[in-house]
């Protein structure tokens, strides 16, 4: 079992349909280099991808060329996911780091609703996906650059352990300093400065692209850092299992039809 297979099963039990259905959504792979756009903004958003290894991050880019760095992404994730109700793509994908991505066609996931419960499963990591998107927005509204810093750092460890049980403390930097400035909203020069700063503090060590967190809780209060992940409510999917249970909860027999 691999990346968002993975991830899922190792909050959830699964059964076997629900697990080959996502076992199918990374079936198609492929091999893609650091730098490859595997999607324009713009472009028609026919497919949504599993990323399987390796980084990838979504942005938005400016007609003076500039780009602002939206979301990472890490394996186990699901890219383009935000863009699925609409005709194009509503954001750029890039891999930072050779990668393996398994595009789907967006009509793969009608399947998804004849598995009510892993469609309850499903709704919970979007709603958690907004939830992070609204801890990164709050921290770069209002910490200081060195807050946020701490933020991105934690946020990634945490991010690449939950689908790997072998990250422990570290991890391998796939992002330039410029990158790194851009994700947390202030120059590449005051970027490095904080960098120096976690350095000095002992709260980091790096060893060429190799960063190594050695007071996560530190870090994790510098940065206003909540571990959401630890906080995953599961009690109200008895309710989904339950009326599965009674026959309650049936496929719909028809589809929303587009207003005139």
């Amino acid at each position: 079992m691999d990346a968002f297979a993975e991830r899922v099963a190792r909050r959830f039990e699964l059964d076997a349909p629900e697990a080959a259905f996502l076992e199918q959504l990374q079936a198609n792979r492929q091999r893609v280099e650091r730098g490859r756009i595997l999607v324009a903004e713009g472009d028609r958003a026919d497919h949504a991808f599993v990323l399987v290894s390796g980084w990838a991050m979504s942005g938005t880019h400016f007609p003076d060329g500039t780009q602002q760095v939206r979301r990472l992404h890490f394996p186990g994730d699901l890219l383009a996911m935000p863009s699925l109700p609409l005709r194009r793509h509503a954001e750029s994908l890039e891999a930072i780091s050779d990668a393996i991505v398994a595009p789907f066609p967006k009509d793969a996931l009608a399947d998804l609703f004849t598995m009510p419960r892993l469609a309850a499963i499903m709704f919970m990591f979007a709603q958690m996906e907004r939830v992070a998107a609204g801890d990164r927005l709050a921290s770069l509204g209002h910490d200081s650059a060195k807050s946020r810093l701490a933020f991105f750092l934690v946020d990634i460890l945490n991010r690449l352990r939950s689908t790997d049980p072998t990250v422990t403390d570290s991890f391998h930097m796939h992002l330039s300093r410029e990158q790194v400035a851009q994700v947390i909203g202030t120059t590449a020069v005051h970027a490095s400065r904080m960098w120096s700063a976690l350095l000095s503090q002992g709260l980091i060590r790096t060893t060429g692209r190799s960063v190594k967190v050695i007071d996560e809780v530190e870090l994790a209060r510098l940065g206003h850092f909540t571990d959401r992940d630890g906080d995953l409510d599961h009690a109200w999917l008895e309710g989904v299992e339950r009326r599965l249970a009674f026959g309650a909860a049936s496929v719909p027999q028809g589809w929303p039809k587009r207003k005139q």
